[in-house]
């Protein structure tokens, strides 16, 4: 059974869609999802205070690193998850593509690291209960796609 991707995109994929992957594949028990995480334009590493943030939870991001985000990783998908940064996703199949708006925590306080990263695990979670419970994407992300959550 192959699984379902759930992928997580952001412009620089160095914190917040990491986080998220990190948190999906961290809490998902479920076999038939895995979540991969991609930036529009990755940079070089991910960011130390992304890292720091998620260490003070348990949780590392140890082995993940920036990858650019593909027409054919958003063909693969079952879900695209972007971080807040639509506006510059070139690949956003509407049928399967939710924003969530997230504020871009970089250059910011550590203290916006850890609002965003919790928000983060809160979307995270509600998104493996939506999936394990058998949820549609439709339902899932709503009938009209790409708007936001608030």
């Amino acid at each position: 059974m192959e699984k379902k991707l759930i992928l997580f995109v952001c412009v620089k994929n160095s914190a917040r869609s990491q986080m998220a992957e990190a948190f999906f594949n961290y809490f998902n028990d479920d076999p038939r999802f895995r979540a991969m995480s991609a930036g529009t334009e990755p940079a070089e590493d991910i960011d130390p205070l992304a890292r720091k943030v998620m260490e003070e939870i348990g949780i590392s991001l140890e082995g993940q690193y920036p990858k650019l985000y593909t027409e054919e990783m958003a063909d693969k998908a079952y879900l695209v998850i972007t971080m807040g940064c639509l506006d510059k996703c070139p690949y956003a199949p509407p049928e399967k593509t939710w924003d969530w708006g997230l504020e871009d925590p970089y250059g910011k306080p550590i203290e916006k690291y850890r609002e965003v990263r919790d928000e983060i695990k809160r979307r995270v979670l509600k998104l493996i209960e939506d999936l394990k419970a058998g949820k549609s994407r439709e339902e899932i992300i709503g009938k009209k796609s790409l708007f936001s959550i608030s």
